[in-house]
């Protein structure tokens, strides 16, 4: 893998700053070293210097940075976990992405989810089951409700008592914590939902592997992430790039690494490829606007609320997507019927 050359990009174009660490900063959060989630190497190329741009939950500046070995891209300091409660505020989105906050953007959405992910629970047994890893508020446990098969059982699982609340709210099976340290019983479960998750955790190797114990033998996982194969990442990887989702994405990937991830978590791949997303194309724009101090009415039509700039960069990112170089990886990996431990890439 090429080291990219970090350099500064004409304003007239619209790019992005050039990467340049800022000057040593208080930070407002508590902040830990990390190495690379896979390798367990701290050999990186610097790639972007950036903030929150959408939650503003502190003043800190993050670095992101690409593992020389294996090209995840991962924030050399990163939150402590015991910051989780200043980092995932409220109002964050996942905890109550309702039509009455979206709008037009959240039935466009709940159609497009419904439609991608009612294809891979077809092979489940009857009075199958299924948890959803990371569920928020139950977005995705919804839809299986309401669209899917009526002896299907639906659990997840969230860190977040917010989440939780929200979609005990709804009626939802939810359990406090994560796939690691929740009372969840192995090798029960016939699919597992990661839709959203694996960029947000601290060890996504850990999580995978308790995940790979709580499916039977021949269990499923579907893993959606952001893709760092993409021109979006391209043009405004120094600072602005949407899948940053500075300080929440911890880790992030492509087709290769994450199927390295996979394997070395005890799974086989069965599906790769990528899929459609706006978001992306959407926040990088944002954040690139928050960044000149332009005008709120400006910055909100680039949200997840702006059904206008998710429409037209949902047109752009298909091209792509026909490319093999959509916003979003998508893969389904499965347990196998005669697994071993898992392996460890860091072991």
């Amino acid at each position: 893998m090429s080291e990219p050359t970090l350099v500064e990009p004409r304003a007239a174009r619209g790019a992005d700053r050039p990467v340049e660490a800022p000057p040593p900063l208080s930070p407002s959060l508590a902040l830990e070293p990390t190495a690379c989630c896979i390798c367990g190497h701290r050999d990186a190329v610097p790639l972007a210097v950036g903030e929150d741009f959408e939650y503003h939950v502190s003043a800190d500046q993050y670095l992101a940075v690409r593992c020389r070995e294996c090209g995840v891209v991962y924030l050399r300091l990163r939150p402590a976990l015991s910051e989780l409660g200043r980092v995932y505020p409220p109002t964050y989105h996942a905890f109550d992405f309702s039509s009455e906050k979206f709008g037009l953007a959240h039935r466009v959405r709940r159609w497009l989810e419904a439609r991608r992910l009612l294809p891979w629970c077809r092979e489940l047994p009857s009075g199958g089951r299924i948890l959803d890893v990371g569920c928020g508020d139950g977005f995705h446990l919804g839809l299986l409700q309401e669209y899917g098969a009526r002896d299907w059982e639906l659990e997840g699982v969230d860190a977040s008592e917010w989440a939780v609340q929200a979609g005990r709210a709804r009626g939802l099976r939810i359990h406090l914590g994560t796939a690691q340290d929740a009372d969840l019983p192995a090798e029960t479960y016939d699919l597992a939902l990661l839709i959203a998750t694996i960029e947000h955790v601290d060890d996504p190797m850990n999580v995978l592997r308790a995940v790979h114990r709580l499916l039977k033998p021949g269990g499923r996982a579907l893993i959606v992430t952001d893709n760092t194969d993409t021109l979006s990442f391209r043009l405004f990887q120094t600072r602005h790039w949407g899948g940053y989702h500075f300080p929440r994405h911890w880790n992030l990937f492509d087709q290769q690494n994450l199927r390295l991830l996979a394997s070395r978590a005890g799974f086989t791949v069965d599906h790769m490829d990528t899929i459609v997303s706006p978001v992306n194309w959407t926040y990088s724009i944002h954040n690139f606007l928050v960044d000149r101090h332009a005008p709120d009415w400006l910055v909100r039509r680039f949200t997840l609320a702006s059904p206008g700039s998710l429409g037209v960069f949902t047109i752009v990112d298909r091209i792509f997507q026909l490319m093999g170089r959509g916003g979003l990886v998508r893969a389904v990996i499965r347990k196998p019927l005669q697994a071993s431990a898992p392996g460890g890439a860091n072991g």
